[in-house]
């Protein structure tokens, strides 16, 4: 295992994130800031730029010393194009999804009916094991832990619980993870995305759908109805409250439904 991997594996970073820095490292060459230096432009979207920088801060950090501090200082600022605005599904069309996701075949069926019901990164969700889905004081909850080893609670609803008890008492136990592939390992983010891509394909009104859009769904969900934006973040797992803040983006329908509260 090299110092990067060590490294990454330290940072408790989830796998598919550090197999993507890794990835990124490799192609940076031997001159890493400087290939950074070039990839960093307006053109580029954010979302691009941002895993880049990272990689590269990991790979400095690691390898060649650096502090933290020292690596802000010498690697340039994150720059380039906003990630394009994704909007959540509506409840009329998140039904829809439902019909269609129920006709898939399983571990990738319960994931994607899952997703708009917890929040979970498709990275976090392909990779849970038996033992994260734990009862804290007396509630169904998934645990785990997230960045810089913080523990994660994301607590099921009766919905979701439904959900995961139908899909529990059909499988047959072959490994330890939750969600395995026929080989016994971890189903991969590849093999649940070419459904979501799939529905995109052939339903116009789904253009653009991905777990993220799911994701943004659960969290427009739970805003609509009335959850503080702390209670978010912590089911989210974000860092920041400025991050949970990105989903405040008012919808058409909200905007109409405070236009008719005006009169």
């Amino acid at each position: 295992m090299s110092e990067l991997q060590r490294h990454l594996k330290q940072q408790q970073l989830l796998p598919s994130t550090r197999v993507q820095y890794l990835a990124i490292v490799e192609r940076s060459g031997e001159e890493p800031v400087e290939w950074l230096r070039k990839r960093l432009n307006a053109r580029t979207p954010i979302g691009t730029v941002l895993p880049y920088r990272a990689a590269i801060k990991h790979l400095l950090m690691s390898e060649h010393g650096y502090t933290d501090e020292e690596v802000k200082a010498l690697l340039p600022k994150a720059k380039g194009r906003p990630t394009a605005f994704r909007h959540a599904l509506s409840p009329e069309l998140l039904a829809i999804y439902h019909t269609l996701v129920d006709a898939l075949p399983d571990p990738s069926r319960t994931i994607l009916t899952l997703l708009p019901k917890t929040g979970l990164r498709i990275g976090e969700i392909c990779g849970l094991a038996d033992d994260n889905l734990q009862t804290v004081q007396g509630v169904r909850s998934l645990v785990f832990r997230g960045k810089r080893d913080k523990e994660r609670i994301v607590p099921l609803s009766s919905s979701a619980e439904r959900t995961l008890d139908a899909y529990l008492d059909s499988r047959e136990r072959v490994s330890e993870w939750l969600f395995p592939n026929q080989m016994g390992a971890p189903i991969s983010q590849h093999a649940v995305r070419k459904y979501t891509r799939g529905i995109a394909a052939k339903h116009p009104d789904f253009a653009g759908l991905s777990p993220h859009v799911l994701r943004h769904t659960f969290a427009t969900m739970a805003l609509r109805r009335g959850m503080d934006l702390k209670t978010l973040q912590a089911l989210l797992g974000h860092e920041s409250l400025e991050t949970t803040s990105r989903y405040l983006h008012p919808e058409v329908r909200d905007l109409k439904d405070a236009i008719e509260r005006v009169g």
